[in-house]
């Protein structure tokens, strides 16, 4: 009896190639040849690489992915930011809306009182460098718009600041009308003695209703306010200043108190032994004649001599 063993096709060629690798493999490496130990190094070199770049990556150790993050944040908070700023003209008008309703509501709810008069009165003179020295409250009278409560009050300052306080009167909340002024000088100071009625029932008209009033004014009134006559305040209690040329003996040392002018035309107040007088251009003022009047002073001529008194303007 005999068996006969096949083998498949090909088997042989297979085994003895795997059989030739396996003998390689186990090669030491002494007798490995150069081509194979640079392919090995770089094989591992490789794999060495990837596995680096790929834990380099994971930690993000550069901080690419930190600075990637923190520059979509700052472009997120930077267009918030230009949001908010295009918005904020229409939340300025609702803030200035609701101010002025709150302001409005307060004020109706809310009596004006006596010491509200001593607040704001007191809050302007200091605003306008005037120094207080007496505040003195008095009884209310009259009933509805003509209620009117008197406020006595004396302060010490300069016709500078005396006038700065009297144009901010009307910038208050309330009417307040200055009465019965008395301004004496004392020493290098003006003392004032006034008193204020306060009518708190009369108040300021809001600033659109000044605004349309004002756009509704005909191109026929405004020319009329352009011909108005230009008031100049001048200190009349200011030393006053004199250049002359060969002044004559005969002259009078008048005192020139102030000046009132407009387009055409202009007129001197002037303090005389006599009492007070106006002159105007041209008008004979004892042995001397107005010359000249303009908003620095005026001119006076006697002969060949001239002198002009001029002032310092207050305000």
């Amino acid at each position: 009896m005999s068996t006969t063993f096949f083998a498949p096709v090909g088997m042989a060629p297979t085994s003895a190639g795997v059989s030739r690798w396996l003998r390689r493999a186990r090669l030491p490496l002494e007798a490995w040849s150069g081509r194979r130990r640079w392919t090995v190094a770089a094989l591992l070199a490789t794999l060495v690489f990837g596995v680096g770049a790929y834990g380099w990556s994971t930690a993000d150790m550069s901080g690419l992915d930190a600075s990637r993050a923190a520059l979509a944040a700052s472009m997120q908070r930077l267009a918030d930011a230009q949001h908010a700023l295009a918005q904020l003209p229409s939340l300025r008008r609702e803030a200035a809306t609701l101010s002025a309703t709150f302001t409005a509501a307060a004020s109706a709810t809310m009596p004006w009182r006596s010491a509200d008069d001593v607040r704001i009165v007191s809050e302007l003179a200091t605003q306008s460098g005037v120094a207080l020295l007496a505040v003195e409250p008095g009884t209310a009278s009259g009933e509805g718009i003509e209620r009117m409560r008197p406020l006595q009050l004396t302060a010490r300052t300069d016709f500078v600041h005396l006038m700065a306080f009297f144009h901010g009167l009307t910038q208050l909340p309330v009417l307040i009308v200055p009465v019965d002024v008395t301004v004496r000088q004392d020493g290098g100071a003006l003392t004032m003695s006034a008193t204020l009625r306060v009518f708190d029932a009369l108040r300021p008209v809001p600033e659109a209703s000044q605004t349309n009033a004002g756009a509704s004014l005909d191109a026929d009134e405004a020319d009329d306010d352009d011909e108005d006559e230009d008031v100049v305040f001048f200190d009349p209690f200011a030393k006053p200043q004199m250049s002359a040329g060969d002044v004559s003996a005969d002259a009078v040392q008048w005192r020139l108190v102030g000046l009132l002018r407009d387009r055409t035309r202009g007129l001197a107040l002037l303090d005389t032994p006599d009492g007070a007088t106006t002159v105007a251009t041209g008008q004979q003022l004892g042995v001397e004649r107005v010359t000249q009047l303009d908003a620095q002073g005026i001119t006076l001529a006697n002969g060949g001599a001239t002198r002009t008194l001029t002032l310092m303007e207050a305000s």
